[in-house]
């Protein structure tokens, strides 16, 4: 029985049950952005280093910068969409400009020629590691529609948990059942009162199995998705040079994003002697948080030419927090519904994913002063990602949906440079699998740049092209319709460095 609680537009809960296992790649599939030079060569530094972006692969590229440096870059971001749901397709773009990257480095050469350590070096750098800015928008129909989404989260909850106290508004009954009973009884409670499902009889208010109002074979529905926000990296590395031919460095990486997304689902198309005929649900969420993970790693030189690297990154800790609003409608819509909208928000306690480890494997062939041929290797085993507290229930389904769902990924990444005098002339081809067992695509990354070298400074150039192919839904439930979703993402970077 529930006693009545008045918050004000607020509610205070446990787990916001939004979470899918989509969040783990989505938080945790880095994209190597950064510098320019380090873009062109599609971020194959683990064995070279003298670049701030390549600090968070392999962070004893800090022992190989000579001089003190500061550099920054500016980038141009294009992306698209183009979603398949049936037969039908739909496409989408947006676009972005802003800062990318920023950093400093201190090079301290070491005085005492008998001492076997020659160089120590102390590096900061920010990158925006991935861009959320995008939209989705797709038209098809299903025979499992919104109505499985709500009979889902009804299906064991008596009637009479989801029914408003007397004296309490609709929206405070929103709020309460959603902070006392948890999140599936609150999606019930919209699904009731929205019209789109009822007890399996009305007079008994024990009773926790339901029915739908809504009749169809074929339900129509249309997608509108509108995403923003960033996963902002700061790095901060020491390293040291030991003779001529090692390079050992650890660094601490700190994360923070915001992110945002509106999903606007309407669906009709019921048989014309059904109950409900149409039905409008919007959700919005927002996660903000940080994280932190450790890197450490080593560069030897074999030869004059021959360079590799080793690195490891640890579990990266996530942090996070969500704030929920939602809207629902229909033609058996209860009158006061309408006020359940963006003014009552749901804030839910934080919770963590621990995203798994990365090795990478580096080598790279130096052509005299002409120029470089590189390589990196990664793994990341994504079916050991987990969500905290392991305790919740609703986490535990998560978790062994991952272990399941998803697999290890294996990232390749190439990069060349070709050196005429001040020009410096560059390409790169970059690919990982996909994180999920089920998607046999590959994200492909090509690149190309240019730099310029003058007496204290350079300037240098790049673009990339990154193509990646997702199974994508809206909500997590039975049967919910997946649209098959292609992502084009085009960036122009231009970044100044500095000497001194």
């Amino acid at each position: 029985m529930r006693k009545l609680f008045i918050p004000i537009l607020l509610l205070i809960g446990s787990v916001c049950g939004a979470q899918q296992i989509q969040d783990i790649s989505l938080f945790g599939l880095e994209q190597r952005t950064g510098t320019p030079r380090f873009q062109a060569m599609a971020g194959a530094f683990g064995a070279l280093g003298a670049d701030f972006s390549s600090l968070a692969i392999n962070p004893a590229g800090a022992a190989v910068f000579k001089h003190n440096q500061l550099g920054f870059s500016l980038s141009q971001h294009y992306t698209e969409n183009l979603t398949s749901f049936g037969n039908q397709n739909s496409l989408n773009d947006t676009r972005h400009l802003g800062f990318n990257q920023a950093g400093i480095v201190f090079v301290y050469e070491n005085k005492n020629i008998n001492s076997p350590w020659k160089r120590l070096s102390l590096a900061l750098n920010s990158d925006n590691s991935n861009f959320y800015k995008g939209a989705i928008s797709a038209n098809g129909s299903t025979t499992n529609g919104l109505d499985q989404y709500f009979l889902d989260n009804a299906d064991g909850i008596p009637f009479g948990d989801l029914l408003k106290l007397d004296n309490e508004l609709l929206e405070e009954a929103y709020l309460n059942i959603g902070s006392e009973i948890g999140f599936a009884a609150q999606q019930a409670f919209l699904g009731y009162y929205a019209g789109v499902l009822d007890p399996f009889e009305m007079d008994n208010n024990s009773v926790s199995n339901y029915v739908s109002n809504a009749l169809y074979n074929q339900a129509g529905q249309s997608h509108n998705i509108r995403a923003k926000g960033k996963n902002s990296k700061f790095v901060t590395t020491v390293a040291a040079q030991y003779m001529d031919f090692l390079y050992l460095g650890a660094g601490l990486e700190f994360q923070n994003i915001i992110y945002e997304k509106q999903t606007h689902i309407q669906e009709s198309g019921y048989e014309a002697f059904s109950p409900l005929q149409y039905l409008n649900f919007n959700n919005f969420i927002e996660t903000s948080g940080n994280a932190l993970a450790l890197n450490v790693g080593a560069i030897t030189k074999v030869g004059n030419s021959l360079r590799l690297g080793l690195s490891y990154k640890t579990p990266t800790w996530y942090t996070l927090s969500d704030k929920t609003h939602q809207q629902i409608e229909s033609n058996l819509e209860d009158v006061d519904i309408q006020f359940i909208d963006k003014n009552q928000i749901n804030i839910f306690e934080d919770y963590k994913i621990a995203i798994p480890s990365k090795i990478t494997a580096s080598a790279a062939v130096v052509l005299g002063k002409r120029g470089l041929i590189s390589m990196d290797y990664s793994q990341q085993d994504f079916s050991k990602a987990r969500f905290r507290p392991l305790a919740d229930s609703f986490f535990t389904t998560l978790n062994q949906s991952a272990a399941r769902q998803l697999t290890m990924v294996n990232t390749l990444n190439i990069g060349g440079e070709y050196n005429l005098g001040r020009l410096s002339l560059r390409m790169g081809y970059g690919s990982n699998n996909s994180p999920f067992l089920a998607n046999d695509s590959f994200s492909e990354n090509q690149t190309l740049g240019f730099g310029w070298v003058f007496s204290g400074s350079k300037i240098d150039f790049s673009f990339s092209q990154r193509n990646t192919t997702n199974s994508h839904t809206s909500l997590n439930y039975t049967g919910a319709p997946e649209m098959t979703l292609k992502t084009t993402r085009n960036t122009a970077t231009i970044g100044y460095t500095l000497f001194f």
